[in-house]
């Protein structure tokens, strides 16, 4: 008898405990939406999003043509990675990989710093073309 009065209790506070109500509010604030306004208006003048990529080399030594060379022998060692060759006086830089999150930018930079020693993460804007590649 106390086991079927202690399940009926049971049962009676589970039911009630279970079927709550639970209403959610909708907050919506004025200056929530200017700000992803804003965003996005940021975004469209800098024609991408701030991203990260990871550089393999720099040397102001050396010729494009030997750029070239680095950059394709890494092409030929990890092809599944973009590869970038920028100019900016006096170097030449080689960089890779269109990452949105650090995190990305580092798993790669780890993987890839077992035969190219010295890589690392630099912050870049990742057009919007790209993006949609990934």
């Amino acid at each position: 008898m106390k086991f079927v009065v202690s399940l009926i209790a049971f049962m009676l506070v589970f039911d009630c405990s279970y079927s709550q109500n639970i209403t959610f509010n909708e907050l919506n604030d004025e200056r929530i939406d200017s700000l992803l306004d804003r965003s996005v208006k940021i975004n469209r003048l800098e024609n991408g999003v701030a991203g990260y990529r990871v550089q393999i080399h720099h040397d102001q030594s050396q010729s494009r043509d030997d750029s070239q060379k680095f950059r394709a022998k890494f092409a030929n060692d990890f092809p599944i990675y973009k590869t970038y060759l920028e100019y900016k006086a006096p170097y030449y830089k080689i960089q890779i990989g269109n990452f949105i999150t650090k995190l990305e930018a580092f798993k790669v930079q780890r993987e890839i710093s077992k035969k190219y020693r010295g890589s690392y993460i630099v912050p870049t804007y990742i057009q919007y073309e790209v993006l949609s590649d990934l």
